[in-house]
């Protein structure tokens, strides 16, 4: 966050990927929860539904996803403020909800925000604020199923890290069978979003390569998982590590000025990605 200015860097709602905006629904419903939770009195709730919002939505999802294109994009890319969009919204978010039970950690966490707000302190700043065109409970079933896959995806993964087959999962190639075609359909549209490079699967996968399976197609991989839902398998990521990203890829050494970077950390360099 230490270049962000909201004022001139953040990504319109409509810009913003699909992640992005299903994260903003979920905070929609979790600093609805977390307001409800306060004017009954019921600050273990709170206490729940901040803790469970900080480790499952952001640390182990979101975040973990995020750190890709926070790190590897351009400077201005709009893959990489989109993701600032969203953390900037739910980094006041929760400073705002913390205030009034952890007031000197919210205090400090507002003293020390990276960019200018209107407002000197948390407690002039007023209570969570939210907006109506967040909300989209269409698109939570979708991204539920999305984090099913993902879970199942790391085990097979963890299981060929301990395997040694890989060491970090960015040496992996995910392949995924959905049996559900209409999922497998949207899966794919999501997948083939050429757009934004931000949505695509191997980046919610944290791996070099995601592939959909028309048809069941695993049994070569050594290191699969079989569910009444989908198939997942694990092999060796195709082509080169980038020296950038460490990401595998194909492209490697195509570029003469950059023969050690993949056609992404090229194009990130050149302030095109």
């Amino acid at each position: 966050m230490h270049d962000f200015n909201p004022q001139t860097d953040a990504v319109a709602f409509e810009e913003l990927a699909e992640i992005d905006k299903y994260m903003l629904h979920r905070m929609t419903e979790v600093f609805s929860e977390i307001t409800n939770a306060y004017e009954t009195f019921q600050f273990s709730r709170f206490f729940q539904t901040v803790q469970n919002f900080c480790i499952v939505d952001l640390s182990n999802f979101y975040l973990d996803v995020g750190k890709d294109r926070l790190y590897i994009s351009s400077e201005n890319g709009s893959r990489r403020r989109s993701c600032q969009t969203v953390m900037q919204i739910a980094l006041e978010n929760l400073t705002k909800a913390i205030a009034p039970v952890l007031s000197h950690m919210a205090e400090d966490i507002w003293q020390f925000l990276p960019y200018e707000t209107p407002y000197k302190s948390v407690f002039e700043a007023g209570w969570v604020q939210l907006e109506d065109k967040w909300k989209n409970p269409d698109i939570v079933k979708f991204w539920d199923k999305i984090r099913q896959i993902r879970n199942d995806v790391n085990k097979v993964l963890e299981e060929a890290r301990i395997d040694k087959m890989i060491g970090s999962s960015l040496e992996a190639k995910v392949l995924l069978y959905v049996k559900d075609e209409e999922l497998r359909n949207a899966i794919k549209s999501l997948n083939d979003n050429s757009n934004n490079h931000v949505d695509e699967l191997r980046y919610l996968f944290l791996t070099s390569q995601a592939e959909i399976l028309d048809t069941p197609g695993i049994d070569e991989c050594k290191h699969k998982s079989q569910t009444d839902n989908w198939d997942i398998g694990v092999a060796k990521a195709d082509g080169h590590k980038c020296d950038r990203c460490w990401n595998y890829s194909t492209k490697v050494g195509e570029s003469e000025e950059h023969p050690l970077l993949c056609e992404r950390c090229v194009n990130a360099l050149a302030g095109e990605f």
